[in-house]
């Protein structure tokens, strides 16, 4: 049903400790899925397969050092065969168990949700200010796209695998703006709202969902930037 996506670089020994505390839990949450994950960088590598090998059983890693991470992405995304693709961040603290998340896609696939942003749930999905645009679920508010209240497709959500797909070749078509290639940013800038091309685009009869609960929280030190891993 689910196939985990992730291409990322963890440089700094900070990133590199959340990392091994938390991917215990992202496995034990995850463990039903395959595992595509791109490590783009040889810094850290040897720690980061031996993280990966002992807690994700079900494990296809690569060692891309291409600079695209469009092009990476998507050619690990043209291999994937599931109905959804769940593509996430590697700095992340995992605030659900495994039970919680199977009722989350239980309550996807029932409702043939298109696309779910998991990424600033401590504002989308808490701030009641949001909550008149929804349609209350169990455990998800439901939305057409047309009313998404992030601005940008995001680097961190669960997707209809042949959506995902058609964003990141779309994307192969764009060089360069405001972010790098190598940078998942170029993603969310390319795929944004003040560009006409953002969650939107997707149309009104395109649902999507967000968790009620935040499931996820994104832990970043002070002295990092998004920019800067």
């Amino acid at each position: 049903m689910i196939t985990v996506l992730q291409n990322f670089i963890c440089t700094k020994k900070s990133r590199l400790s959340l990392v091994k505390s938390e991917l215990p839990t992202m496995g034990a949450v995850l463990k039903d899925y395959d595992f595509h994950v791109n490590y783009g960088t040889d810094i850290h590598m040897t720690e980061i397969k031996e993280i990966y090998e002992t807690n994700i059983h079900k494990l296809n890693l690569y060692n891309n050092l291409e600079p695209d991470w469009g092009a990476v992405t998507l050619a690990m995304a043209n291999n994937i065969t599931t109905p959804y693709t769940l593509i996430i961040c590697e700095d992340y603290k995992y605030c659900m168990d495994y039970h919680y998340f199977q009722s989350i896609i239980e309550e996807v696939v029932s409702n043939n949700v298109q696309y779910m942003p998991i990424g600033r749930l401590w504002k989308y999905a808490s701030q009641q200010k949001y909550w008149e645009d929804y349609i209350s679920g169990k455990e998800l508010w439901f939305y057409p796209a047309t009313k998404s209240p992030g601005s940008s497709l995001s680097v961190d959500a669960l997707y209809k695998t042949e959506i995902l797909v058609e964003k990141l070749s779309e994307l192969q078509q764009y060089t360069s703006g405001r972010f790098p290639l190598n940078l998942p940013h170029h993603y969310e800038d390319i795929f944004h709202e003040y560009k006409n091309n953002g969650v939107k685009k997707l149309g009104e009869d395109a649902l999507c969902a967000i968790p009620k609960k935040e499931i996820l929280k994104h832990i970043q030190e002070e002295t990092e930037t998004l920019l800067n891993k």
